[in-house]
């Protein structure tokens, strides 16, 4: 936990010299040439990136004005995308793991792109697996990287004697009852990145490792982002997410810590990708290029996502993929396939257990 709380102090530190060195060798060239002065990005990313990755972009292209729309979650995205499919309104979809986009391609929603970022590799070493960053076809390209686990308050615990749980599986435990806080899978790419781990780690225990699991919730939360907030302020003792918003709580001072389950921690990755038949598909294109950019792979790292491009940054810091991943037990690489051959399973498990609890 203290490595973590260090992060924002070695960023401040360090990011104005590799940033400089960024924009000097990898920053893509405004092109002027095709005549698009407007691009359209549904993203759920956070306002606060959103906004840098909005100006940023249209500092390097004057005269081009990006609207960056979020549909209100990651599965809300894709349906907003889906139901514009005869006439499309977004040019780049931002955000969401490979697992939704794959579900999009089926859709026939996207178009394939090669980037042409400086640097970038189609796959990297993570752990033991291999993580491919780009979808074999181009569909998709991966930007930055979290894992699945579970955030816990430590007061909370303390004041109901409970031990800060080590896997998955011991979210099952009657004694978290009641003390277990999760987004809607049905909604949320993030708990559904949960939910597929789980799989990837149990096969055919999993749902009943989710029954156990779902006993101990009072309800489903219908914001992804709401969950860290709860248990943050001590209204829960564990939410099931991912490690960059209990990053920043922790940063920010709250009792907080983060488990990588020691059965499997899955890596989240933020995607992107061209929507078919977009209005401005050379705009989105140099969007893709410029989201791999050296600079926007430093500028996300200050917001505690990790860059997915080697040698982008001093393997030391922090935020480094290098560094987060040191101390983690067994990581997976996302299985979409997994997640789509599962895809009615979940659906029909979690819808039930949705029109149960409810969510709020």
């Amino acid at each position: 936990m203290k490595r973590f709380m260090v992060i924002a102090m070695f960023i401040a530190c360090t990011m104005t010299v590799f940033a400089t060195g960024a924009q000097e060798a990898d920053t893509p060239a405004a092109d002027t040439g095709h005549g698009e002065t407007e691009l359209v990005v549904y993203s759920t990313i956070f306002a606060e990136y959103a906004e840098a990755m909005k100006e940023g972009f249209e500092a390097l292209h004057p005269g081009v004005t990006v609207n960056v729309l979020n549909p209100g979650g990651t599965e809300a995205m894709f349906k907003k995308l889906e139901s514009e499919a005869a006439n499309p309104q977004a040019d780049v979809v931002h955000a969401g793991s490979m697992i939704n986009y794959q579900h999009a391609i089926e859709m026939g929603l996207l178009e394939p792109y090669a980037p042409q970022a400086p640097g970038f590799k189609s796959s990297i070493d993570v752990g033991s697996s291999k993580l491919e960053l780009s979808h074999p076809e181009n569909y998709y390209h991966v930007w930055s990287l979290m894992f699945t686990g579970v955030m816990y308050n430590q007061q909370v615990l303390d004041r109901y004697n409970l031990p800060v749980p080590k896997t998955y599986k011991d979210l099952a435990n009657p004694i978290y009852k009641d003390q277990i806080i999760s987004a809607n899978p049905l909604k949320s790419s993030t708990a559904s990145s949960n939910v597929v781990a789980m799989l990837q780690i149990y096969e055919d225990d999993a749902p009943a490792i989710w029954e156990g699991i779902n006993e101990n919730l009072p309800y489903y939360s219908g914001s992804s982002s709401r969950i860290y907030t709860l248990v943050s302020k001590g209204e829960f003792a564990l939410a099931i997410g991912l490690s960059r918003p209990a990053l920043v709580a922790m940063n920010e001072g709250y009792p907080v810590g983060f488990v990588f389950p020691a059965d499997g921690s899955q890596v989240y990755d933020n995607s992107m990708a061209l929507v078919k038949n977009a209005k401005h598909p050379n705009l989105a294109k140099e969007f893709i290029d410029y989201i791999l950019s050296d600079e926007m792979q430093l500028k996300g790292s200050e917001y505690l996502y990790i860059p997915v491009k080697q040698g982008v940054m001093d393997p030391s810091l922090p935020v480094s993929l290098e560094s987060v991943t040191a101390d983690m037990g067994t990581i997976y690489a996302p299985d979409p396939a997994l997640a789509e051959a599962n895809r009615d399973l979940i659906q029909d498990t979690f819808g039930e257990y949705i029109r149960t609890k409810g969510t709020k």
